[in-house]
């Protein structure tokens, strides 16, 4: 999600220091999960996905489209905390006192996985397991407060709906990317993803735009298929099967074997 602008960021950083700095960092590549990379092209594709999923009825896909365009308009002209505003109580709901209209109308907090209504539980359980003293021991976190980020993000209202494509541009066009998502997410579901890459300019743009999806199996003798991988290049597009935005907590054998097979460059064939 959100690394979807910051992995871009420092990998542009890195790459535009390393050939005027005496020490210089070994960028091999990187991977982005479910990535809010370009935020017009994912925002402009809401309103048809969540119909076509069935959780908008027709007047609620209109309505939704109508607010995804003026959140658009307000992005192109650089108005970015209305912008950010706008798409917070239409489907986030981070920084709002009340609930989105995603949520009114589908009567669901969690936008992370088509099958789950409300966040798991055990998803929660990580803030009692910060704040044993034990824990914070090991961390260094002193006698420091607990935060969830919500500070943090209202401090990152602006950036949240800006771009970074012209720098995963750069990195696609000079190192090895993966991009996946979760076939389950919502936030930034596949298709917006694959919406958001037909949309950008690279020097693979034109054979991605032709490539054919590869099916994807860990072991030749699962009867289950981990994914779906799409590859042209050094880039890498893969949607895994089952996976949610939290993909690891979802499926962590098919989260493990993708970024296994990308680092090593051990193909996607399935192992016997």
């Amino acid at each position: 999600s959100y690394a979807g602008k910051y992995v871009p960021a420092i990998a542009y950083y890195i790459h535009s220091l390393n050939p005027v700095q005496e020490f210089e960092i070994n960028l091999k590549g990187i991977a982005i999960g479910d990535a809010y990379s370009d935020p017009e092209s994912i925002i402009g594709g809401y309103a048809a996905f969540l119909y076509e999923i069935g959780l908008l009825d027709e007047k609620q896909k209109k309505y939704f489209q109508k607010q995804c365009n003026e959140c658009i308009q307000h992005i192109r002209e650089q108005h970015w905390i209305q912008a950010f505003e706008i798409l917070d109580k239409l489907l986030d709901g981070d920084l709002t006192s009340d609930p989105s209209y995603f949520q009114n109308v589908t009567g669901c907090t969690n936008y992370y996985n088509i099958l789950q209504c409300m966040e798991p539980e055990d998803q929660t359980y990580y803030m009692k397991f910060l704040s044993l003293p034990e824990v914070r021991q090991a961390i260094h976190v002193g006698n420091r407060t607990f935060n969830d980020g919500a500070v943090v993000e209202k401090y990152l209202r602006e950036d949240t709906v800006k771009s970074v494509k012209p720098w995963l541009t750069e990195i696609m066009n000079n190192y090895k990317v993966l991009i996946y998502n979760g076939q389950l997410d919502i936030i930034v579901a596949a298709s917006l993803t694959e919406r958001s890459l037909m949309a950008m300019n690279w020097k693979g743009s034109q054979e991605y735009r032709k490539a054919e999806k590869k099916v994807w199996k860990i072991f030749e003798s699962d009867n289950e298929v981990a994914g779906y991988v799409r590859q042209v290049g050094d880039f890498y597009q893969v949607i895994v099967r089952g996976g949610g935005h939290i993909l690891p907590y979802d499926q962590p054998l098919r989260s493990f074997d993708m970024i296994n097979r990308f680092i090593y460059e051990r193909g996607w064939d399935p192992y016997i």
